[in-house]
């Protein structure tokens, strides 16, 4: 039976990604704006801890399944290559501006790859985990295994700096050192699952992590406020950041989950269509430019910016899904630009029903 707090979380997650470009995208020039810097701090870090949480496995024989990493570049890198390529050409008369460096360069050179950076990272990071997963077969204990872990993570973190800068940009391997803890939180805490779910269902788990979180989302999205801090403390900061606030969603919103209510029925369906609405959004933002004076005039205000970010991303995602059912039709358009065997899947679903 497939889990609805992963769906749930996924579907959560990918609204604020849709939200967050919309703000950086659509309006543009609000980046210092407070909701926007929460949401860089959580979309992402979110979509690893879960991608981690699903992508650990224990075999009966008591090892650890090897994700398939040829079926993973069929779903995350072709897509990624064959959207962004055609981003390339849609970007220039899309009337939007992106942050990001755009065109060729932007997906060969710049680690933000135009904006498609996270399947490429995901996908490094299960190479990673790949290896990683021989040491998880020979070692029970969580606190030995966290331990193992980290050292894995500071020996990556030490490699990248040995490595030539245009490198490093081109594989986006700064964004897989960055996000690699949270991967293997999650990867951890599905090996522990009933311990990791009555650790975070704990009352005092909630209220140390809650401000804590506050504390670092401060921090790390106003660093340059603490210059009595040394510099290097930004990096352990951000990935236990990014833990903390994946235990409080796990926390907060399994006792909604189990409620199979229809807001959640919906938020677990956006979950399980992220992939697609993350490949395909882009195509469907629209400048927004006219709006950014009277948002400045109210201070870039918390209230105002969610307000015009949720109701644009909700139609987004609503054009987005309308998209995605066109394409599932086709199976290769559907495996090329969504990474998905809908069309397989509904081909095999109508086989069944007219078999006698």
């Amino acid at each position: 039976m497939r889990q609805p707090l992963p769906d749930l979380l996924k579907g959560i997650a990918i609204f604020m990604v849709v939200m967050g470009h919309v703000l950086t995208m659509c309006i543009r020039g609000i980046d210092s704006a407070a909701l926007f810097k929460i949401i860089g701090e959580v979309h992402m870090p979110l979509f690893f801890f879960i991608s981690g949480y699903l992508g650990f496995r224990r075999l009966p024989a008591g090892t650890v399944s090897r994700p398939p990493l040829g079926r993973r570049a069929l779903r995350l890198l072709l897509p990624m290559l064959a959207v962004s390529t055609l981003w390339i050409y849609y970007f220039p008369v899309s009337g939007i501006e992106s942050p990001l460096p755009q065109g060729w360069g932007g997906l060969w050179g710049d680690m933000w790859k135009n904006g498609y950076w996270f399947t490429l990272v995901l996908f490094e990071i299960l190479i990673v985990y790949r290896g990683a997963s021989f040491v998880l077969d020979k070692v029970r204990g969580i606190a030995l295994q966290a331990a193992i872990m980290l050292a894995i993570w500071l020996v990556l973190s030490q490699a990248l700096r040995l490595l030539p800068e245009q490198w490093v940009a081109a594989s986006s391997l700064e964004l897989t050192v960055r996000f690699f803890p949270v991967f293997i939180a999650g990867a951890l805490a599905a090996d522990h699952r009933e311990a990791f779910a009555r650790f975070v269902a704990k009352s005092t788990v909630q209220t140390v992590c809650l401000p804590l979180a506050f504390i670092l989302v401060y921090y790390v999205g106003w660093y340059w406020r603490f210059p009595a801090i040394p510099a290097w403390c930004l990096e352990p900061a951000r990935p236990l950041l990014h833990i903390v606030l994946s235990v409080i969603a796990f926390g907060c919103l399994s006792p909604w989950a189990a409620c199979n209510s229809l807001a959640v029925r919906i938020w677990c369906f956006l979950g399980r269509k992220s992939l697609a609405i993350y490949l395909l959004h882009y195509f469907f933002l629209f400048p927004l430019g006219c709006i950014r004076p009277v948002l400045e005039a109210m201070s870039l205000s918390f209230v105002p910016l969610l307000a015009v970010s949720a109701s644009v991303a909700a139609m987004v995602i609503a054009v987005v899904l309308a998209a995605d059912y066109l394409i599932s039709f086709s199976a290769p358009l559907s495996a090329l630009l969504t990474g998905s065997n809908a069309a397989k899947n509904r081909n095999n679903a109508i086989t069944d029903s007219v078999r006698p």
